[in-house]
Formats: C-alpha cells, structure tokens, sequence
C-alpha cells in the first residue's frame, strides 16, 4: 500500500547556476542533485511511493531511467510554475495515500530523521513545515523614509522540504486555488489559503536548498572526502548482416549493413550497459533483459542504458567518467564520434567531456577485420557519496 508517497518537484528548466543542464541535474560529488534527493527518498521506510516530476524537454530514456527506480510511481512532466508541477504530480498519487510529501530535487541532504517528524507530525496535525530560526539580525526597507529599519526575527522562520500533508488537506488545497485562481510561494501556502492550520516542525540547518554557485561549493564540503569508487567493464559483439539498420551508441549510422540482435544489436550501449551493471556487481544485460524473452523482442538499446542508470539511481551511485571503444573496418568510426557522445552523454546525465569514444580496427584479422561484424568495449569508474553526518557506508 501507498500510504506515504514523496512528490520531488524537479520541473524547472532554469540555467541560472550556468552550464547547459537545469540545476536539478548539476553533479554534486560525481551525482546529479536529483538522483541524490531521489536516493534519500527511495531509501526510507518512511517513504511507500514516489511521484516525480521531471522538465517536459527531458529525454524518454532519461524518464525511463527513473521510472526503472524502485518505489517511483510515476513520472510527470513539470509546468511553467512550481504549483503547476505539482499539480500535474498530485494527480499520479494513488488514491489510497493517506500522506503527501513535497519535496524540492535540489534539497539532496535531508534527512531519515527529518522524513520521520514529518510524517509523524503530519499524520498527527494535517499540515506541517520544517523550519529553522533566522538568525540574522533582520532589515526591511522603508521606501517612504528611505532607511533600513530592523525587525523582530524572534518571530520568524525559513520554511524548508518536505512539507507534508494529509492527502485529503493537500487535494483539497490545490482545488481551491485553481477554483480561485490563486498563486502561492509554496504548497504550505496554498493550504493556509484554503483555511487549514499549518505546524511547525523543527528543520535542519544541512537541508539546504541549493540555488546558486556558492550553494553548490557549500554542499561540496558536506560530502566526505573519501567517495566510493568502482569501476566496471563492459564488452560486447554483433554480427552485420543484410537488411538491418546500423545504431551505434543511440545514434543510426548510414550503413549497408547492421548488427544482428534480439534488440536493435547496438553494441556499444550493452558494452556500456554491461560496465555499469558491472561496477554496481549485478549480473550482466542477458540477466536483466533475457534474449529470448517476447518481450524485449526489437527493442532499443537505449532503454537498456536507461535501466542501468536507473539501478545507478537507486544504489547510490553516480558515473564520473566513461572510456568506449568500437572495434570495426567500417563504417570509420570519426566522423560521427562528436554525435555519439553527445547522445551518450545526453542519456547518462554527464557532460560531454566525461564521456571519451575511440574507434579501432584491427587490420584485417578476426571477424572485424573480415568485416563480418563489430565489438565495442567500455570502462565506467562510478562513485557513491554521502553527507557526512549521514550513517551508514555507500
């Protein structure tokens, strides 16, 4: 039963931390953001379910990924604002939760202890928020006098994630506001508005929500200096035949002939697949997906990365780096490296830079040589990292 189920919003597609990607899915330690806020969550005996809610323009394979995860319900697409996203989350919620976390992707240290008060306290209350005291001295500009003036902070709190509500409170809340067409600065918000009580409940100061380069450099020093590598190697071969496309790395190559397969034969993504799985110790891609079942008859490769990432996701671990090889007479493998890569990298979540591509031939001798098929070959150093208040090893 779903009795507690987590919504992540991670629909924003802001670039305000710099770089290409959304904040969400900046690595922190080696992990994007989202997969360690993710992590925390699936790992809880607190948490039965979770609702993810992902920026439109993210990839299917990257959605499949999280999906793969365990204990993820549903993925959703985000909307334009943060309620929007959570709306469209609320509505994947199973009917039969009794509780609702919300909860923001870039928020990746909170705490089994912190998931615990909030949904004790909200199954107690109806509707709680953690918060931490301010404790700066607190100004407020007076546009009429032109003078900083000082506030009583004694008063005051910053509200933190995840909020939690019964199911009911937080449905209810949410109607209203669309009834009335009212925005709110976060969900506890929408609920007041809706005249339901709010509590307080104590927060962390290591929750923080990471929002801009200097957030990011803070929660470096979170982590502890001794991360957990691994390393796994993957490898793999195909015959070319008549009559079959060619996909090498996600990407369909111009070829008279392709690579023979129960799936669509890309041998590179299982090379890669194969390191991941390897570097985690789980058994090999015929493992996971059999090459007799019906039901993994033709399908794409890239479905079975997005698997491995999502085992990734789920152990704790994220991929620092990627080192490939094809092996074949043809087709020449550089000029199309730059858009293999990209695609790679595109459905591991990495920047291009961490993901290195080198075609080989063997100079006539073996099936490669002989142009009777392809092999490809790769290597994935994978890291696991936790706060370092947290318990535990990763």
């Amino acid at each position: 039963m779903n009795r507690v189920v987590a919504i992540i919003v991670a629909g924003g597609g802001g670039r305000r931390m710099g770089g290409g990607l959304p904040k969400q899915f900046l690595p922190l330690g080696g992990r994007p953001l989202l997969d360690r806020t993710l992590s925390a969550f699936t790992a809880s005996p607190q948490v039965d379910g979770v609702v993810l809610a992902l920026p439109p323009s993210v990839s299917d394979e990257m959605k499949a990924s999280y999906r793969s995860v365990k204990k993820v319900l549903a993925v959703v697409d985000g909307g334009a604002e943060r309620q929007d996203s959570v709306r469209n989350a609320l509505a994947a919620v199973p009917a039969e939760a009794e509780v609702i976390l919300v909860h923001d992707a870039v928020r990746p240290f909170v705490s089994e202890e912190l998931l615990e008060r909030c949904v004790e306290r909200a199954r107690e209350h109806g509707a709680v928020v953690p918060v931490v005291p301010v404790r700066d001295t607190v100004k407020e500009w007076d546009r009429a006098e032109k003078t900083l003036c000082t506030r009583d902070r004694s008063e005051l709190m910053l509200a933190q994630t995840p909020q939690g509500f019964r199911a009911g409170i937080l449905r209810d809340a949410y109607g209203r506001a669309r009834e009335e067409g009212r925005q709110g600065t976060d969900d506890a918000s929408l609920v007041e508005g809706a005249g339901h009580p709010v509590v307080p409940v104590p927060g962390e100061e290591a929750n923080i929500k990471i929002t801009t380069p200097e957030d990011l450099r803070m929660a470096e020093g979170f982590l502890r200096r001794q991360p957990d590598f691994r390393i796994g190697v993957g490898g793999d071969a195909h015959q070319l035949v008549e009559g079959r496309d060619l996909w090498l790395g996600g990407v369909r190559i111009e070829h008279e002939r392709g690579l023979l397969g129960h799936s669509d034969g890309d041998v590179l993504l299982h090379a890669i697949a194969d390191a991941i799985y390897g570097a985690l110790g789980e058994p090999d891609i015929g493992q996971h997906f059999p090459p007799g079942a019906p039901e993994t008859k033709g399908i794409s490769s890239r479905s079975i990365v997005a698997h491995a990432r999502g085992r990734m996701v789920e152990k704790g671990f994220g991929l620092v780096g990627l080192d490939a090889v094809i092996v074949c007479e043809e087709p020449k493998i550089a000029p199309v490296a730059p858009a293999i890569r990209t695609a790679i990298a595109a459905m591991l979540s990495l920047p291009a830079d961490r993901v290195n591509l080198k075609g080989k031939t063997t100079e006539g001798m073996g099936f490669e040589g002989r142009r009777e098929g392809i092999s490809a070959w790769a290597v994935a150093l994978l890291v696991g990292s936790f706060p370092a208040t947290e318990k535990g090893t990763a």
